[in-house]
């Protein structure tokens, strides 16, 4: 019986875990109402509330995502170490309803189209090689020149502009 009561206890506090590492967003309208709910705000201001260090500021909203980006590499914390794949040459070019990725791997050059659902500050990829269908990506880092994204616990790094992709030709 004492074993029945520690794994419901255990259950319970890995059930309580969980939900507190859930975001909540408070969202004060223009009118002055205010709203808690599970995803950005639309309008208005905007604080977003960790369940177990309280109401924290929230920047301003990404800008939806467009034009063509060169990946740099990953890296598995947001301003760690960025580890690229020398042979790989990715450019990902954003619309705002497509993505389009040119990966060059020697001589060989693919072009991959997604379609994709923006939002401030995430994009979802829909496209059946993802497992599920559906990829969520997050925004982290976004300015003119640099691009900082997330998905699966990983970074992808990007810089504004095509990559310099260098064509080899086969000579006979």
């Amino acid at each position: 019986m004492i074993i029945i009561i520690r794994c419901f206890c255990l259950l319970f506090f890995l059930g309580l875990s969980q939900a507190a590492s859930a975001a909540v967003f408070k969202c004060t309208a223009e009118d002055g109402n205010v709203v808690f709910q599970g995803s950005p705000c639309v309008s208005g201001t905007e604080a977003r509330i960790d369940m177990l260090f309280g109401e924290q500021a929230v920047k301003e909203p990404t800008a939806i995502l467009s034009g063509s980006w060169c990946e740099l590499g990953t890296s598995k914390v947001l301003d760690g170490t960025v580890y690229r794949d020398e042979s790989l040459s990715k450019t990902w070019v954003f619309a705002e309803h497509q993505m389009t990725q040119h990966i060059q791997q020697g001589q060989r050059q693919d072009i991959f189209n997604y379609n994709i659902r923006q939002r401030m500050g995430n994009f979802v990829i829909d496209h059946p090689a993802f497992g599920s269908g559906q990829v969520s990506w997050h925004v982290r880092r976004y300015t003119e020149q640099e691009l900082v994204i997330a998905a699966y616990g990983n970074f992808t790094h990007l810089t504004a502009g095509e990559c310099d992709v260098a064509i080899v030709s086969a000579k006979n």
